[in-house]
C-alpha cells in the first residue's frame, strides 16, 4: 500500500485570491477526501475574473532543522537548514513534470497539478525560522480553459520520499499511456539503432554569440563562421570507423542556411559557404554508407527579422499584445512563433523536403522539451497553454513519423508521450555547489521516464569522458546515454551551457579528431555493456552515504557511484574515489 490513512491525514489550506477588481479573498478550507487522495479544485467558470490564486496548505510547512525537504518540478531539493538568509525561490511556469513533493517530520505528501501547470508559481520561502511552500496560480489575463484541480497524494513507508513520488508519478501518468522504450524499438528500427550507440552533434556554422548586431538586417549580417564543412563531415565519419566507432547517430547543427539559428523559419538551402545543397547530400549517402544514422537538426519555433520569411502575423503575442522577444541569440532578437501558426505554415513543408534529401533517425526539433507550452493572444491564432501545448506535440510527431523518430532539448513532459530522446533534462542539476534555497537535485524525473525516454542527464554531461569525474559519473549513476558535441561551446563569452572550450570535442586538426574520436570511443564502449540499463526502469535513488550514491533499477541492478575522496565499500566491493561499479542483475 504506498497511501497512507487519508483519515489521518485530513488536510487544510489557506487560500488567498486576487480578483481583476482588485477585491481579495482569504480562507481556509479543507481538501475533500477522494480515492487515495485529496482534493482541492474549482469550477471553471468560477475562475472568471481572478488575477491570482494562492494555495498554502497546512503540511507543507516545517522549522529551520526539521528533518527532510520540499521537492520542486525541476528536481531541485530545498532542506530545511537553519542558520541561513532569509530567502524566497519562486519557479514559474517551468514544471518539467506536474508535481510538488513536500517531505516533514509529520509525513509525505506529492501534490500532482492536474491542471494549468503552466499557469503556476511555486514559492518555496524561508523566513522567521520556518519554511513554506506555496502554489500560486497565476491567471491574469487568461480566459479560464478548464477547472483547476488540484490533487495530494499522502506517501508512506518506503514510498516516503522523492523515490515514491517518482514512482506514483509514473504509475498515475505514465504507465499504460506511454509505450516502455523496449517495446517501441523493436516496432522502429530507427530508434532502437538511436539508443544503442552514441549521439554525435556536429556544429558546423553558426554566427556570433553574443551577437554584435541585435537587429540584423540582410546588409549588416554578420558573417557565417564554418568549422566543418560537409566534406569534413565525410572524414569525421570514416575517423569514427577507423578508431572504433562503427556505429552513431551523427545530428548536423548548423547545417541550413546562415548556420545555427541562422535564418529561421528559413531552413533551406543548406549554407552555402558548407558546401551546399550537393554536398549536404553526398554527406548523408556517405554516412549512411558507412553504417552511420544521420538527421537534421532544426528550430521551427522561432522567427528573426533577417529572415525572408519573417511575418509579423505568425508571431505569437502576449496577453498586452506585445510580441514574445526575450532572448537574443546569434542572428539577433529571437521572436517566438505561434504553434499552430509554425505547424500549418512551417513544420510539414520543412519535414517533407528533409525526407527528401535522405535524412533518417531521430529528428532534433529545438527548444520543444525544455521551455513551457507558448502561449498565443493574437486574435488571427489565439492559443491557450493548454492548446499550445497540443500543437508542441504535433510539432513534434511529424517530424517522427517522416523522418523516424523524435529528440528535443529537455524533459518536460507535456510532450512525453511523442518524445524519444532528450538532450538534456536539466541545465543546471549537476552543479558540484548550490546556492541559496538550492541544495541539491533529486532525479525524480528519471525515476519516472527512464524506459520511456532516453537521455543525457544534464548538459554539462555532454562530452563526459573529458570533464571532471563529478560530471562523468552522471551517466552511470542515472543510467543515461553517452552523448557527444564537435564544439558544443561555441558562444564567445562565459556562458557556454554544455561546455567549455577547455573540455571540447574540436577536429581543425588530425590531432584533435583523433582525440575527439577516442572520447567517443568511451562512450560506445559503454553502451556495449551498459546500453541495456536504458530499457529499465529507475526505481529508487539513495544516498548511501555523504557523495556516494546507489541507484536500483528494475531488473535489480544497481550502480554506485562514489563522488568521494575515500574508498568506500558496498556489497563486499570497494569502490575506488571518484568512480563507480555496476552490480549486474542475478550476479
Amino acid at each position: 500500500m504506498i497511501f497512507a490513512s487519508l483519515a489521518v491525514y485530513a488536510r487544510k489550506a489557506d487560500i488567498r485570491i486576487v480578483y481583476s477588481d482588485g477585491k481579495v479573498k482569504q480562507y481556509q478550507t479543507s481538501f475533500r477526501k477522494s480515492a487515495g487522495f485529496l482534493l482541492f479544485s474549482i469550477p471553471q467558470s468560477r475562475l472568471a475574473g481572478v488575477d491570482t490564486l494562492e494555495i498554502s496548505p497546512d503540511f507543507a510547512v516545517a522549522k529551520a532543522g526539521d528533518e527532510g525537504y520540499f521537492m520542486a518540478s525541476d528536481g531541485i531539493v530545498t532542506r530545511f537548514l537553519p542558520d541561513r538568509p532569509e530567502y524566497t525561490r519562486q519557479l514559474y511556469k517551468k514544471h518539467q513534470i506536474a508535481m510538488f513533493g513536500v517531505k516533514t517530520p509529520e509525513g509525505c505528501w506529492a501534490e500532482m497539478f492536474e491542471t494549468y501547470r503552466f499557469d503556476l508559481c511555486t514559492k518555496v520561502v524561508h523566513k522567521d525560522g520556518r519554511y513554506r511552500a506555496t502554489l500560486q496560480y497565476i491567471l491574469k489575463g487568461i480566459e479560464p480553459y478548464d477547472d483547476l484541480v488540484l490533487k495530494i497524494y499522502p506517501l508512506k513507508g518506503d514510498d516516503a520520499d522523492y523515490s515514491g513520488m517518482g514512482r506514483l508519478y509514473r504509475k498515475l501518468y505514465v504507465d499504460g499511456r506511454i509505450k516502455p522504450l523496449r517495446d517501441r524499438a523493436q516496432a522502429n528500427p530507427y530508434l532502437k539503432y538511436a539508443i544503442d550507440y552514441p549521439e554525435i552533434r556536429v556544429r558546423q556554422a553558426w554566427k556570433p554569440v553574443p551577437t554584435p548586431v541585435p537587429d540584423q538586417t540582410r546588409e549588416n549580417e554578420p558573417a557565417v563562421r564554418v568549422k566543418i564543412t560537409f566534406d569534413r563531415c565525410r572524414e569525421i565519419v570514416d575517423a569514427l570507423l577507423d578508431g572504433g566507432v562503427p556505429k552513431a547517430q551523427l545530428t548536423l547543427v548548423g547545417w541550413n542556411f546562415k548556420g545555427h539559428d541562422g535564418r529561421f523559419p528559413t531552413v533551406f538551402p543548406p549554407e552555402i559557404t558548407l558546401g551546399g545543397e550537393p554536398a549536404l547530400k553526398k554527406m548523408i549517402k556517405h554516412a549512411q554508407g558507412k553504417g552511420y544514422q544521420i538527421v537534421p537538426h532544426i528550430c521551427t519555433g522561432d522567427s528573426y527579422r533577417v529572415s525572408e520569411d519573417f511575418d509579423e502575423n505568425d508571431l505569437a503575442l502576449c496577453p498586452d499584445g506585445s510580441f514574445d522577444n526575450q532572448f537574443i541569440y546569434g542572428s539577433g532578437r529571437m521572436y517566438k512563433l505561434c504553434p499552430k501558426v509554425s505547424y500549418e505554415k512551417f513544420v510539414r513543408p520543412v519535414n517533407d523536403s528533409l525526407r527528401a534529401y535522405g535524412f533518417r533517425g531521430l529528428e532534433y526539433n529545438d527548444v520543444y522539451s525544455i521551455i513551457p507550452p507558448v502561449t498565443c493572444s493574437n486574435e488571427s491564432h489565439p492559443l491557450n497553454v493548454k492548446e499550445s501545448a497540443e500543437y508542441a506535440r504535433l510539432i513534434l510527431q511529424d517530424g517522427a513519423e517522416k523522418i523516424g523518430g523524435i529528440a528535443s532539448e529537455g524533459g518536460y513532459d507535456h510532450v512525453a508521450d511523442v518524445l524519444d530522446f532528450a538532450l538534456y533534462v536539466s541545465m543546471n542539476g549537476n552543479k558540484t555547489s548550490f546556492e541559496r534555497l538550492k541544495d541539491e537535485y533529486a532525479p525524480v524525473w528519471h525515476i519516472i521516464y527512464n524506459g520511456y525516454i532516453f537521455s543525457c542527464p544534464f548538459s554539462q554531461s555532454v562530452n563526459y569522458p573529458v570533464k571532471p569525474s563529478s560530471v562523468a559519473l552522471k551517466i552511470m549513476e542515472y543510467g543515461c546515454h553517452p552523448t557527444f558535441y564537435f564544439y558544443s561551446a561555441h558562444r564567445d563569452d562565459s556562458h557556454n551551457w554544455i561546455g567549455s572550450r577547455t573540455a571540447d570535442l574540436k577536429c581543425e586538426t588530425q590531432e584533435e579528431l583523433d582525440a575527439s574520436v577516442a572520447a567517443i570511443k568511451q562512450g560506445y564502449d559503454y553502451l556495449q555493456e551498459y546500453g541495456y540499463i536504458q530499457y529499465l526502469t529507475m526505481d529508487r535513488h539513495e544516498a548511501l552515504s555523504p557523495d556516494v550514491y546507489c541507484t536500483t533499477f528494475s531488473d535489480g541492478t544497481q550502480t554506485v557511484c562514489n563522488y568521494s575522496d575515500k574508498t568506500c565499500s558496498y556489497r563486499g566491493v570497494d569502490i575506488a574515489p571518484e568512480s563507480w561499479h555496476i552490480f549486474k542483475a542475478n550476479k
